[in-house]
């Protein structure tokens, strides 16, 4: 394998993945994150790491978030929202705390990267990252579309792309409430 060509390939595989990303999703989660009075975020593997970005994010923004399954996470209620990062939309835990959330009257949120997944069926919006040209619909690369050289390459794409999401949806909620890079940076973590 030319890892140099496959680097080139992988940027210009991302670049189609977020070409494609529906900008009216977008502003719709971010209108959501704005108006929430608590934004709870869940997810699971790398999928969970992105979203634990996102909550970051919005903290150094100046609002008020919370990771699920931390200790210090308040219960959640009627105008919150919880948004679920999650590449499958299927994962078993976000699930059950998407049902949870809505239980409480919590609105759900889910950056994923299928169409039609059960979380999505619970979700009252979704960002969508889709990899139509590789996977058929699904989040990664499945065997018989790629190479196995590929696959090692393209098969989580998703990943940095819903990444690249994050901070762009954080980026769109501080300039549409009026945080500068000041305030974030008076908001940033100061007990390192």
């Amino acid at each position: 394998m030319n890892y140099t060509e496959e680097l080139v390939k992988l940027a210009d595989h991302q670049k189609a993945l977020l070409t494609n990303v529906n900008m009216d999703e977008i502003l719709a989660m971010s209108e959501e994150i704005i108006k929430a009075n608590r934004i709870y975020v869940a997810g699971w593997g790398r999928a969970g790491n992105n979203i634990k970005m996102l909550s970051m994010d919005c903290s150094q923004i100046g609002l008020r978030t919370h990771i699920v399954g931390d200790n210090s996470t308040p219960s959640i209620h009627e105008g919150d929202i919880l948004i679920i990062g999650s590449g499958s939309g299927r994962t078993a835990s976000m699930q059950l705390f998407a049902k949870q959330a809505k239980e409480h009257g919590a609105k759900v949120g889910l950056i994923c990267g299928a169409y039609d997944s059960p979380i999505e069926k619970m979700a009252d919006l979704t960002v969508h990252i889709c990899d139509e040209s590789h996977t058929n619909g699904d989040y990664r690369a499945t065997k018989g579309v790629l190479t196995e050289a590929e696959r090692l390459v393209h098969a989580d794409a998703f990943y940095p792309v819903m990444q690249t999401v994050c901070d762009f949806i954080r980026a769109v909620v501080a300039e549409k409430i009026g945080v500068t890079p000041e305030m974030m940076h008076y908001n940033h973590n100061n007990i390192e």
